[in-house]
Parts: C-alpha cells; sequence; structure tokens
C-alpha cells in the first residue's frame, strides 16, 4: 500500500491561507493598478463644437521613428493603448456625400454611396496636431474648427 506524504499537514490549512490571503494579495493588487504604467490616451472630438459621431484618430511619431497607435472615435469619445513620445495627431471622420458610378462594376450604371472625409486637412493630411503622451492615462480633448486655424497649445 502506497503512502502519499503531503508537504502540507492538513488540506484546511491550505483553504484557510488562501481564503486569507487572497483578498489581501487583490487589494494590493488594485491599490497598485498591477503596476501598470503602460500609455493610455482618452478624450473628446468635436468640431465647431459638435462631438464627431465617428471616426478615427491615428498617432503618428514625430520624425518617423516609433510605434503609430490610433483607435476609433465614437460619439465624440476615444479611448486606446498608445506609445510614449511627442507624436503627430492625425483626426478623419467621413459622411455621406450623394451617391457614384460603382467602379467594381464600370458600365453597369450601378451606383454606390460617396463618402467624403469632412474634417480640415490640417488636422489629417496637413496636421498642425501634436500630443506628448507619457506612461499612464494621458486625457486630450480636441477642439476642431472648420473655419479659423487652431488655437496656439493644440
Amino acid at each position: 500500500m502506497k503512502r502519499h506524504i503531503s508537504l502540507i499537514p492538513c488540506r484546511c490549512f491550505a483553504i484557510r491561507f488562501s481564503a486569507t490571503l487572497l483578498p489581501g494579495l487583490m487589494l494590493i493588487l488594485m491599490a497598485t493598478g498591477c503596476g501598470s504604467s503602460k500609455p493610455t490616451m482618452e478624450g473628446t472630438v468635436t468640431l465647431d463644437g459638435v462631438p464627431i459621431e465617428k471616426g478615427t484618430i491615428l498617432l503618428m511619431p514625430a520624425g518617423g521613428k516609433g510605434q503609430p497607435a490610433g483607435g476609433g472615435i465614437e460619439a465624440g469619445r476615444y479611448n486606446f493603448p498608445a506609445t510614449p513620445g511627442t507624436l503627430q495627431v492625425i483626426i478623419k471622420a467621413n459622411r455621406k456625400d450623394g451617391t457614384m458610378p460603382d467602379p467594381m462594376s464600370p458600365g453597369s450604371g450601378t451606383m454606390i454611396d460617396r463618402y467624403v472625409n469632412y474634417v480640415p486637412e490640417r488636422y489629417n493630411e496637413k496636421t498642425e496636431l501634436t500630443v506628448t503622451i507619457k506612461p499612464g492615462l494621458n486625457t486630450h480633448d480636441f477642439k476642431l474648427e472648420a473655419g479659423a486655424p487652431p488655437a496656439a497649445g493644440r
């Protein structure tokens, strides 16, 4: 007959030990955020005071070196993991602008919806926006204007 040798004298000790230690360990992890300091970027995007309903925001490393980051804009809000450093901000949003012939069916007369980016190019192709991302949570609200150039410091 084989005998089982246990390093823990009683199974009830293991239960008591884990029941006592686990809640304390969880509190410590929650209080410290599990040691996470990965950069996250969140905020709002408006154009002439109106939240951008659906769009994209892209962070490109200044000078082209580094990892880009980005995410979607929903109901004027965004939130995504970012990379640290000084980054150029590109914001785009499309809306329906009529119809056009379907390029996949030339000559068929089939029309499809045409969408255009309605965010001024100074916020995308010729962006004037930059942000500096640091470890942890970074909040940036972008108040875009269709007519006037952006205010200094944006």
